[in-house]
């Protein structure tokens, strides 16, 4: 599977955010968009996944109608009443409690698995919504500076978890991290 973007433009309110963006991300493939704050990343990857319309050019995906992405935003998309395993298991409706609950495990203490996502903090939290998308039925994850708020240690575990995790999949990211996927195809905005 391809999405092709050709020249892709967005604008909010008279204000140039994305510029003629062209650029094809194929099936087993990683990409980390990077640059500074401000410049388009999190634009781009709605636009990517149809949240946001663009302006001009297009969006089309290549041998499939509308992939399926699994998302991680830059907020928490979590249910704060339900504990980890309940929330992943709402995008994993397929999977037994118990892998989900080892899946979490790889990233996650063991003893905040139980806990409401209320009382996580919130570097706990986001790993469990990286592995909420990781284990949703999905041609396509997106996610959102998947590493912020982790310290180094943890956002090393964090991108090899990521990264053992894609398969046949097309992975987009935005990241200050260096550390995100280092294999990823690198698309610099500007």
């Amino acid at each position: 599977m391809k999405i092709v973007l050709d020249k892709v433009c967005k604008s909010f309110d008279g204000r140039p955010v994305i510029n003629d963006f062209s650029h094809v991300f194929e099936t087993g493939n990683s990409y980390v968009i990077e640059g500074p704050s401000g410049i388009g990343k999190t634009t781009l990857l709605r636009i990517i996944t149809g949240l946001t319309p663009c302006d001009s050019g297009s969006v089309t995906y290549d041998k499939i109608a509308k992939p399926r992405f699994a998302p991680v935003f830059q907020e928490t998309r979590l249910i704060n009443y339900l504990d980890a395993v309940r929330n992943v298991k709402l995008a994993a409706r397929d999977l037994p409690d118990e892998r989900i609950r080892e899946e979490l495990s790889r990233i996650i203490p063991e003893e905040e698995l139980s806990k409401k996502v209320s009382e996580l903090s919130g570097g706990t939290a986001r790993r469990v919504e990286i592995v909420r998308a990781i284990l949703s039925p999905s041609d396509v994850l997106i996610m959102d500076e998947p590493l912020t708020g982790l310290d180094d240690e943890t956002a090393d575990l964090v991108s090899s978890y990521i990264s053992d995790n894609i398969k046949e999949r097309i992975f987009i990211a935005s990241s200050h991290n260096k550390r995100l996927c280092a294999g990823a195809h690198s698309l610099v905005l500007q």
